[in-house]
């Protein structure tokens, strides 16, 4: 339900802002007050094209928000177009600049034109001259039979195998495409994982392997560095041990004069054990390293074959291993390609079979429903004066072979006078006509029990072109039917009709500081009849049209 709109600088509107409620609104007012501009702003809110013709004069930008509340049976409606509406509630904003350039909203965050498209149509429908966008096209049409038909479940279940047998073929088509790289595939696969097992990856230490090397690539060096190392600190005259234990002596005997020395004593015995330690550790070290030049070629070639893989299948050889591992896996899967091929075509055949049975049967269902559906719109169309106009659901068949709506498409075929063929509905050229056909749909609808359409605001305009007296009150007696389950909004200038609503908002003109100025009040009471009695009477309100507005109002 729309609970609140929001209008900035759309024609001649400044700043309107709107607070609606559930039931049936009817919106009145003088012929150029501004009727119309509600019915654009909510065609902006429903995905309708956004042009900088409807800006303001001298305004840089025209924005237009609605939001919406109790959308509970509109939910999954709503998930299907993408958007989450975890409380209940969604804001729709539509913004368009002074260059044209438009943006959407949805709970403020931007979407593309085509989300807002989806959305806003399953949150308004716009009925009125140039709301027959929808109806034209050939989904909306199979929609309403499906809808009116209680098909809804049988036309997902084709759409889903549609889907399936699509998602299959195309897995086929990839199949049948790795077949005829298989041999070229293979061999280069084969090549890469005899390369990288070649280097064996798996076992290595890359790390342990680059030290090595490194001795031996100095062995010479290392055993010199260990011998002159080993010398200073214990084998050469005046080593640091004989020097150790010159200041160990010394030590000794200031400790016989100083007992406060003896501390220094058992330290300088640890400092010369230790230099000990150091030294035979230094000349083991040195005297193990010895020049191996075939062992040094074998790391050598082994290091650079390691680099040319990383080069090659990964910066790392973890990222290598995790590569020859796809390899190997991609490997097993093409050495059983005809396996899976044949698999893939053996579930094609199936969904083909499945989808052939259900759009079949759904084919037979939809002509029935279509003939029902057809003759419940025609009798609602006659109690709307259009006795003589004739309406019909064409299905027609369609070229594709798996197309996801089924086996036809639907259109719409309308004839409004004796003696004129029936025509695409585009033909119609009253508004008036056309609201009436869309208020004679949802009335049938309605009827069926509204399906997943139910919760919707409903908006009409021009409904009333052409009618009077008796058809009037019909109309006005659909409307308020309509509006038990759904939110309904109706421009009219007829009182009957505004009469009959829940609450009655009236479009009026101001002209101040040499502008134009757009708003709209809510009627109650005294101003309400007096609003009835002028569409009655015209500009001179008469007693006779007040009594006869208080009579329309005391009949609802």
């Amino acid at each position: 339900m729309l609970r609140d709109l929001s209008i900035r600088n759309l024609a001649i509107v400044e700043d309107l802002r709107l607070e609606l409620g559930p039931g049936f609104t009817a919106i009145t007012g003088e012929t150029g007050a501004g009727k119309s501009i509600l019915v654009d702003a909510l065609s902006l809110v429903a995905g309708g094209r956004a042009s900088a013709d409807l800006l303001r004069h001298d305004a840089d930008r025209l924005v237009v928000s609605a939001r919406f509340d109790r959308l509970n049976g509109l939910l999954p409606a709503l998930a299907e177009a993408g958007v989450e509406a975890p409380d209940g509630e969604i804001v729709v904003r539509r913004e368009v600049g002074a260059d044209g350039r438009g943006r959407a909203f949805v709970n403020d965050e931007a979407v593309a034109a085509k989300t807002i498209s989806r959305v806003g149509e399953r949150l308004v429908a716009i009925h009125g001259q140039g709301g027959e966008r929808k109806l034209l096209e050939s989904e909306t049409a199979i929609d309403l039979v499906d809808a009116n038909g209680g098909l809804e479940e049988a036309a997902a279940d084709v759409r889903r195998l549609a889907r399936e047998f699509r998602a299959a073929e195309a897995e086929k088509a990839g199949l049948a495409e790795s077949r005829r790289e298989r041999d070229r595939r293979l061999d280069r696969l084969q090549f890469e994982l005899g390369e990288i097992d070649a280097a064996r990856p798996v076992d290595v230490d890359e790390e342990v392997l680059t030290t090595e090397r490194n001795i031996l690539l100095h062995a010479d060096r290392v055993r010199q560095l260990g011998e002159s190392a080993a010398g200073a600190l214990s084998e050469s005259e005046g080593s640091a041990l004989d020097r150790l234990g010159e200041a160990h002596r010394a030590i000794v005997d200031l400790a016989r004069i100083d007992g406060s020395f003896s501390e220094a004593e058992s330290e300088s015995v640890d400092l010369k054990s230790r230099v000990a330690d150091l030294a035979a550790l230094v000349a083991r070290a040195a005297g193990s390293v010895e020049a191996d030049p075939e062992r040094l070629a074998g790391l050598e070639d082994r290091l650079a074959k390691l680099a040319r893989l990383k080069k090659k299948y990964g910066a790392t050889l973890a990222e290598v291993i995790a590569y020859r591992d796809g390899a190997a896996a991609e490997l097993e899967a093409l050495a059983h390609l005809d396996d899976a091929l044949e698999e893939i075509e053996n579930r094609c055949s199936k969904l083909l079979i499945g989808y052939d049975g259900a759009a079949r049967d759904l084919s037979a269902r939809r002509r029935e429903a279509a003939r029902r559906f057809s003759s419940a719109v025609q009798r609602e169309l006659a109690e709307l004066a259009m006795e003589k106009a004739k309406f019909r659901v064409e299905l027609v068949e369609q070229e594709e072979r798996v197309a996801p709506g089924g086996r036809e498409r639907g259109e719409i075929l309308f004839s409004g006078n004796p003696g004129e063929p029936e025509r695409p509905l585009s033909k119609i050229a009253s508004g008036g006509e056309l609201s009436r056909v869309q208020l004679a749909i949802e009335s049938v609808l309605l009827a069926r029990g509204g399906g997943r359409r139910a919760g919707r605001t409903l908006v009409f305009d021009e409904v009333d072109a052409g009618i009077g007296g008796r058809i009037a009150e019909v109309v006005a007696r659909k409307l308020e039917s309509l509006a038990k389950t759904d939110q309904v909004l109706c421009v009219t200038h007829v009182p009957q009709i505004a009469a009959r609503a829940d609450r009655h908002l009236r479009a009026v003109k101001n002209v101040s500081g040499g502008r134009t100025r757009a708003s709209v009040e809510e009627l109650d009471g005294d101003g309400r009849v007096e609003e009835i009695a002028r569409m009655l009477a015209g500009e001179s309100v008469t007693p006779t049209a007040r009594a006869h507005a208080r009579a329309l109002l005391a009949a609802r």
